[in-house]
């Protein structure tokens, strides 16, 4: 997730007294103070509980969110635990998925299914399919070298969309995360399940990471604001780039200033890929200069990649370092195993 520790996340703010889902190993986050938005003053109001509301449990494993710039709301979840992290990186290690990467083999495409489910209350977040195909064309261009990148060779193709009007779930994504997705949730490991809904006014996405999948499958997938799809009214948030962005994570990739970013700084916590230059704090907007440095190793901030936290407009790219981690973990923790 992307955020502000000012934790500057893709996305609307999440208000103060929205239940949190925290890590399920590690420390868990403070309760964040009040929301103070400096682009968006609209209020978040809790809505009145249902009946058949008794299933608003919490989520109780890691994520990662986006959030829009200028956010002083704490991003759910952007924390990695150091002994999850170490683990994860000693086992890549240990069976050399890292350097098998680039082989021939590992260059091959990944063709991965889509299950589309669009969370909606009467008319309001109501996608129409035109809407999800742009999106996953978005996904598409930007995994095959998006403007000026390198090219994962990763096609996304829509398997099935599914529609649910549910208010509840529509206007509080977060707190019901655990209930809808154990009930949409399709395919296994190597599928997609994108779930839209109203984030609020800060909040743009979160998704879970693939070591997560083997404990809890059901909660596998990213969540978007509706408004994030190309055309939709998040601006400078509204040409598709926070399901990009989520998608990565959802792949194992880490934001570009830090694994554990507004707790350590991104210059010494890094994302575990060689050719993205150190960065220390997520970049806001879309620099004029063009040229911010907020670390002192070699290198500028690499604003235009996919995993820092700038406008849409601005994210432009994936690196050979990102290809190579995302293959590395795609083949251990979700590629289909062998019959």
């Amino acid at each position: 997730m992307k955020s502000v520790g000012k934790l500057v996340v893709l996305g609307l703010t999440v208000a103060a007294t929205a239940s949190v889902p925290q890590l399920a190993t590690g420390t868990a986050l403070a309760s964040p103070a009040p929301a103070v938005a400096e682009e968006c003053a609209t209020s978040v109001v809790a809505p009145v509980a249902h009946a058949d509301d008794h299933d608003h449990d919490h989520a109780d494993e890691a994520s990662v969110a986006r959030v829009v710039n200028g956010s002083k709301s704490v991003e759910p979840h952007s924390s990695i635990d150091p002994k999850v992290e170490a683990a994860i990186q000693f086992e890549l290690t240990k069976q050399d998925l890292l350097s098998r990467s680039t082989s021939q083999r590992a260059t091959k495409w990944l063709h991965i299914p889509v299950y589309f489910h669009v969370i909606h209350y009467g008319k309001k977040g109501k996608l129409t399919k035109k809407q999800v195909n742009s999106q996953i064309a978005v996904l598409d261009k930007a995994y095959k070298g998006g403007v000026a990148g390198h090219n994962l060779k990763i096609n996304f193709f829509v398997k099935k969309i599914t529609y649910t009007n549910k208010g509840t779930w529509f206007k509080n994504a977060l707190k019901y995360e655990t209930t809808y997705k154990r009930k949409l949730h399709k395919g296994g490991k190597a599928s997609l399940n994108i779930y839209t809904a109203d984030l609020g006014n800060e909040l743009l996405g979160w998704a879970r990471f693939p070591w997560e999948a083997k404990k809890s499958p059901k909660l596998d997938g990213t969540v978007l604001h509706y408004k994030t799809l190309p055309g939709g009214a998040f601006q400078g948030y509204n040409l598709g780039n926070t399901a990009v962005h989520e998608v990565g994570h959802w792949l194992g990739l880490y934001h570009t200033f830090g694994r554990d970013y507004p707790y350590q700084s991104g210059c010494v916590a890094g994302d575990r890929v060689a050719d993205t230059p150190d960065q220390g704090e997520p970049t806001a907007g879309c620099p004029v200069d063009a040229n911010p440095d907020t670390c002192p190793t070699e290198g500028i901030d690499p604003i235009h990649n996919y995993m820092d936290y700038g406008t849409d407009a601005c994210m432009t790219e994936f690196t050979k370092g990102q290809h190579d981690r995302v293959r590395a973990i795609w083949k251990k923790y979700r590629a289909p195993k062998k019959k």
